[in-house]
């Protein structure tokens, strides 16, 4: 009963979080974030990298001037915009505790990042950490608000995804 009344809790404050935020149906992650980076008044920058085996698929590093999120450039389309959301999902959560992976287990975050600005670094650690947890609840709502999860209703084409996302604005989302 604790689990569920948790779980409940965790659901409602991250439904919460991102109720007022711009996501675009048909999905699209660079019109997201352009929304995102213009409410947190400060760019997003998304930068691929080679993930070590070892490593976490995610990361994100906020400056004093800019959030940085690198996620593994070797994965699909789907799964890289989980990832990056899952580090939005730390951004809409307000987890800013230093969390400094093990450094021969995650790739360096490259010349775009001045190691002395560095305020936070968020990545991957253990599922069963209420944080991470809760990061990925919000990466799960975003691409469900977005009608990501669902392959049987993924279009063809971009003008077949207009189409249903006009016919599910008048008539409402194909419930499941």
């Amino acid at each position: 009963m604790k689990f569920t009344r948790r779980r409940a809790r965790m659901l409602a404050e991250s439904a919460e979080r991102i109720r007022d935020l711009h996501i675009p149906r048909p999905f699209d992650l660079g019109d997201f974030l352009g929304h995102l980076a213009a409410r947190r008044a400060r760019p997003i920058h998304l930068q691929p990298q080679v993930t070590p085996p070892a490593g976490p698929c995610g990361l994100w590093i906020a400056t004093a001037a800019a959030d940085y999120i690198f996620y593994d450039e070797a994965t699909t389309a789907l799964h890289r915009d989980h990832i990056v959301l899952h580090e939005v999902g730390h951004m809409l959560s307000g987890h800013t505790n230093l969390l400094i992976p093990d450094p021969a287990a995650t790739a360096q975050p490259g010349p775009e990042v001045d190691p002395g600005e560095i305020q936070a670094v968020r990545a991957r650690s253990h599922y069963s950490d209420r944080e991470e947890q809760e990061a990925e609840m919000i990466a799960s709502l975003i691409l469900r608000h977005a009608d990501r999860v669902s392959s049987a209703r993924r279009p063809a084409t971009s003008q077949q995804a207009q189409v249903i996302s006009r016919m599910d604005d008048v008539f409402g989302p194909k419930r499941r």
